[in-house]
């Protein structure tokens, strides 16, 4: 049977059609560039693997949580890892011994990498730096990796954020001072794997973190950060409980502008300088609340990918029209509709701080820290 027609050999006619070469040839291609179409619409971005970390040996990919997703930092690792991945807890220990070199640190029945906070801590806490950065930054929402017993997150709880605190040592968990730990507090070590919220926040909130966690474990701990618009870290520049990470200043600004965040040198001052300016401001019982670590180590970085959401726009707030003061002094000031000018939305304020929300604090605090011996 003739499939093919093959037009009159003769040199001087035309042809009418195609040769049974040229068909074969045709439908070749054809089959061959629909299976690569076919190949390539049915790939899709790899899970978050072992082979993604460094030296990590014993690391499990984490289920998958209802609402987390196939983000894949391979394919874009500075993209905001969407839904939340599953929280991995600390693996709890029985050693006497260990318990004993902690001394005064907290951790009972932790590994050695976690745990190393002391009952209150005053180098870590600046009630007059965190109402700047809720009054001058607009920091509504609050995210505190390596939250300890969570003073900083109570803190921002109180004063009227969203806030959720990261801790991976299960004693520090345990005596949390948070009123609904269940709620307001993530157990994740971030050396089993990575771990981020589901939604984004205003401000990250990392203090005497950094340098207990070694360098093959930052991309655990920065899938969180990456959900955050403005980060706050502290590192060591000494000694201590698991300190395996201990870097200068400059190290670590050029370490985390690789992972992809902007350092602002003008925020980093203003910050440190808040500190120092309040250090002897506040007190708990006899301590000053001196915040030694954020007045000499304190990082703020930018996340653009995530300040650039319109969820965020609240932060920086300052009025944007123009008046006088009573001295005739130009200033900014609140846009008036009678004057047909737009008002500002409400969410764009920032949140409003009363004499109140610190008594609370106190008061929950001293229900919470025991009193020294």
């Amino acid at each position: 049977m003739t499939i093919f027609r093959v037009a009159n050999n003769n040199s001087n006619s035309k042809r009418d059609g195609f040769s049974a070469l040229q068909v074969v040839m045709i439908v070749t291609v054809t089959l061959v560039i629909h299976t690569v179409i076919d190949h390539v619409m049915t790939i899709r971005p790899q899970s978050f693997t072992q082979s993604d970390l460094l030296h990590l040996s014993d690391y499990q990919q984490p289920p998958a949580s209802s609402s987390s997703s196939s983000w894949d930092p391979k394919i874009n690792p500075l993209a905001i890892p969407s839904g939340k991945a599953q929280n991995l807890p600390s693996v709890r220990i029985e050693d006497t011994s260990l318990l004993k070199k902690r001394k005064n640190y907290g951790g009972a029945g932790d590994k050695a990498h976690l745990g190393g906070f002391s009952e209150i801590d005053p180098g870590g806490i600046s009630p007059g730096l965190w109402k700047h950065m809720i009054e001058d930054y607009g920091v509504h929402s609050f995210l505190d990796i390596g939250c300890g017993r969570g003073f900083s997150t109570l803190w921002f709880l109180t004063h009227g954020a969203d806030v959720l605190c990261a801790e991976g040592s299960h004693d520090a968990v345990e005596r949390s001072v948070l009123p609904d730990p269940s709620s307001q507090v993530v157990e994740h070590d971030f050396s089993r794997g990575p771990w981020w919220p589901e939604k984004t926040y205003d401000a990250a909130w990392s203090v005497e973190f950094l340098e207990h966690v070694n360098v093959q474990y930052h991309y655990n701990y920065v899938t969180a950060l990456r959900k955050a618009a403005l980060i706050f870290v502290t590192s060591s520049n000494g000694a201590g409980w698991h300190h395996v990470e201990v870097h200068n200043h400059d190290w670590w600004v050029q370490k985390y502008e690789a992972y992809g965040f902007k350092y602002s040198e003008k925020l980093t001052n203003q910050v440190k300088n808040w500190a120092k300016e309040y250090k002897k401001s506040y007190m708990f019982r006899d301590t000053y609340l001196d915040s030694f670590y954020v007045r000499v180590t304190m990082k703020v970085f930018i996340n653009p990918v995530v300040a650039a959401l319109p969820e965020h726009a609240h932060l920086f707030p300052e009025f944007g029209c123009f008046g006088k003061d009573a001295d005739g002094n130009r200033m900014h000031r609140e846009c008036d509709e009678k004057k047909g000018e737009t008002p500002l939305d409400g969410s764009m304020y920032p949140l409003k701080l009363t004499p109140q929300m610190d008594e609370e604090w106190i008061a929950i605090l001293e229900k919470n820290v025991a009193k020294k011996k």
